[in-house]
Parts: structure tokens; C-alpha cells; sequence
């Protein structure tokens, strides 16, 4: 069937370069595994890149200092922002700023500060 549609479309030329039998074979074979070998390239580029977390945005305004999730859709980020640090609750639809923290501090014990009070309310 594929040769039939092969001879209807291809040129005379062409029709007398059509392989045949064993070669017909192994040039299938070969085609099949170029396509898997750039594939697979394709594959681990995205792979590469999403690991890299090569993103968009030459201004760089924003950043994330620290995140911590809530719950299975809840997030808490601090975030920096000329300068200053905001913490933000993040949920499908929805982001609120929680709290404005005037001058910077450091992400881990926030973190960890986040996690005992996560914990204290969990107990309750």
C-alpha cells in the first residue's frame, strides 16, 4: 500500500530508486532510528533547560527568596522587590500580600520560623 502511493506521487526517477526487499528494510530501520536519536535530543534539551530553569525577564525586579507550601494548592513566597521583602500567600486564583517587611532578612530562618508555626497550628 505505501509503495503504491509512493510510485502514484514520486517522479520516474525516483520510482527506479525505490529499494526493494532487504534494503527497503534496513533503510526503514535506519530512518526509525534517527527519528528516535532526534527525539531523544529533543527530549533531554527540555530536560536540560527545565532543570536550569532558564526563564524570560532580563530586569530581574523580582525574586523569590523562599517558599513553603501550605497545603496541597497553598504557598507562602517571600518575595523581593526593589529592595524590599513581601511575604505573600499564593493560591489558584488568588494572591495576597500577608506581610511588608521593610528591610531584608534572611530566607532560611524564615523558613524554618514558617515551619514551626505551621507545625504549632497543626497540633492545635
Amino acid at each position: 500500500m505505501r509503495a503504491a502511493a509512493l510510485l502514484l506521487f514520486a517522479p520516474l526517477p525516483a520510482i527506479a530508486a525505490v529499494p526493494s526487499g532487504s534494503a527497503a528494510l534496513a533503510a526503514s530501520g535506519q530512518m526509525l532510528v534517527s527519528l528516535l536519536l532526534v527525539v531523544g535530543l529533543i527530549g533531554g534539551l527540555f530536560v536540560v533547560l527545565k532543570r536550569l530553569q532558564v526563564r524570560g525577564g532580563a530586569s530581574g525586579a523580582i525574586r523569590v527568596l523562599a517558599a513553603q507550601s501550605l497545603g496541597t494548592r497553598e504557598r507562602a513566597v517571600l518575595v523581593e522587590v526593589a529592595g524590599r521583602q513581601v511575604l505573600v500567600g499564593v493560591a489558584p486564583g488568588r494572591v495576597q500580600t500577608l506581610l511588608v517587611i521593610g528591610e531584608q532578612a534572611d530566607a532560611a530562618p524564615f523558613a524554618a520560623a514558617l515551619d514551626d508555626a505551621r507545625n504549632a497550628q497543626g497540633a492545635a
